[in-house]
């Protein structure tokens, strides 16, 4: 039961910062980077209970969209490349390019936890045992549901080109080393780390490529050797990462800080329900000698203001309080709204 909680309140919401090196210049002719990654990882949700073929073309209606934060400027290159070709797919993951510039940019974007799949839930929480990570230095650790993920995202294929994403990223054409970009929100937020380390550890991608990730709202599911060898292949081939937070938001809590969830009421104060929950993770995971950590600092950008609730409160009061904030505090319009770009209409 307590399992089953867990995974509701950590997948039930749609669901200057930190950086390695100084981004060089790129050109692009919207200044809000942050708000342009952002968007671009929202719109990885649209029609995800549909069949690929209405994701996709969904997906390019709202690239295509002038009046969101991604101007009209981006185009569908790759994808999406979906782990189930039926409806309620699990992991997703697409190429948009941005061709204003003298040399094409590319962007990776992952997709947050699907809710109407129960397997992508299940992904979040399989963080009590830690894994090797298979593409980068040995001791790197990640969650085991973390690793799966990432594996399925490079077993899948654009289902027209029938190419899978390390077969695309190989296909670019590339006079000057290109500028990729690495996104997503909530899971999409955890896994765009694994998959940047993954391009640049690859033989074929490290001097292709200039990766820069961002991440939003992402938990931390990797261990301390990750971190640190990620970081010093990151300063290497200069790159970057910013992750980033709504102060209030819970998720990025998970799993470096659970007991900080009670103690800061994130968002608000926690119900009993919820603290024994987030009490009982801690005390397995330190059980199991896990310790988790972010690969660079989270940059907060502010935070919904919360309505308090009227008094008195019940038990059941408390708790779909609580519920509502956590969603609120998470959802990806509300980090649009929080980076000054305009909301999805989903």
């Amino acid at each position: 039961m307590m399992l089953s909680m867990l995974i509701l309140i950590l997948s039930g919401c749609k669901k200057d910062p930190a950086t390695v090196t100084q981004d060089p210049p790129l050109e692009l002719q919207e200044p809000n980077i942050p708000g342009i990654m952002m968007t671009l990882s929202a719109i990885s949700y649209v029609a995800e209970k549909l069949e690929p073929k209405i994701i996709r073309d969904s997906i390019d209606i709202l690239l295509n969209d002038r009046s969101l934060g991604t101007r009209g400027l981006w185009q569908r290159a790759w994808g999406p490349g979906i782990s189930s070709n039926i409806a309620n797919s699990v992991n997703l993951v697409y190429v948009a390019r941005l061709n204003t510039l003298p040399n094409p940019t590319y962007a990776i974007v992952i997709r947050g936890t699907n809710m109407a799949n129960k397997i992508d839930s299940a992904q979040d929480v399989d963080v009590f045992t830690q894994v090797q990570f298979k593409y980068g230095e040995t001791g790197d650790l990640v969650a085991r549901g973390a690793m799966n993920g990432l594996d399925t995202l490079l077993l899948t294929k654009d289902f027209v080109t029938k190419k899978t994403l390390e077969t695309f990223l190989d296909s670019i054409k590339r006079t000057t080393k290109t500028t990729l970009f690495i996104t997503g929100h909530s899971q999409g937020g955890y896994l765009a780390p694994l998959m940047a380390y993954w391009v640049m550890k690859d033989t074929s991608f490290k001097d292709m490529f200039t990766v820069r990730t961002y991440t939003f709202a992402a938990p931390g599911i990797v261990n301390k050797q990750f971190k640190d060898n990620f970081m010093t292949t990151l300063q290497q081939q200069s790159g970057s990462i910013k992750m980033i937070v709504n102060s209030l938001d819970v998720i990025p809590y998970f799993w470096t800080d659970l007991p900080g969830i009670i103690d800061k009421h994130i968002p608000v104060a926690v119900p009993a329900h919820f603290s024994d929950i987030y009490t009982l993770a801690e005390i397995v995971l330190k059980g199991n000698g896990i310790t988790y950590y972010n690969v660079a600092p989270d940059s907060a950008i502010g935070s919904i203001p919360v309505i308090p609730p009227q008094q008195p409160q019940t038990k059941e009061d408390s708790i779909a309080y609580y519920k509502k904030w956590a969603e609120v505090e998470h959802y990806h319009n509300n980090y649009l709204y929080l980076l000054g770009e305009p909301p999805l209409p989903f």
